[in-house]
């Protein structure tokens, strides 16, 4: 979804949300999953994210189709550790893993040159 394609609040406990940053990967939004990056872009804009809280699944019990997404608040990681995102995924999501895939939520300038847009 894009920011103007919203023409309903989202639904009690939830949220519509703009400004993730993928980092090591792409968001294909035709297939709605996980994509390789486009050579030489490190980063890439999220569309609008529905949010909302599930419980994790038990260790031994994961989607084999979601990928465990790391949020963390700037590009450091470490103690800027936010939340898990569940994004869906055609490979393993192993794959995403080795390629230290995350989502950043303060990226200067990846969101200087989509205000360019």
């Amino acid at each position: 979804r894009r920011v103007h394609g919203i023409e309903a609040p989202a639904r009690e406990g939830s949220a519509f949300v703009f400004g993730f940053v993928l980092e090591g990967a792409r968001w294909d939004l035709q297939g709605g999953n996980l994509e390789e990056s486009k050579p030489k872009e490190m980063f890439s804009m999220m569309p609008v994210v529905h949010c909302r809280a599930v419980p994790i699944p038990p260790e031994g019990k994961e989607d084999t189709r979601s990928y465990m997404c790391p949020v963390y608040i700037t590009e450091d990681r470490g103690r800027t550790y936010v939340f898990t995102a569940q994004l869906k995924t055609k490979v393993n999501p192993r794959k995403w893993i080795l390629a230290g895939v995350s989502i950043i939520l303060d990226v200067e300038s990846v969101a200087e040159e989509t205000k360019k847009r």
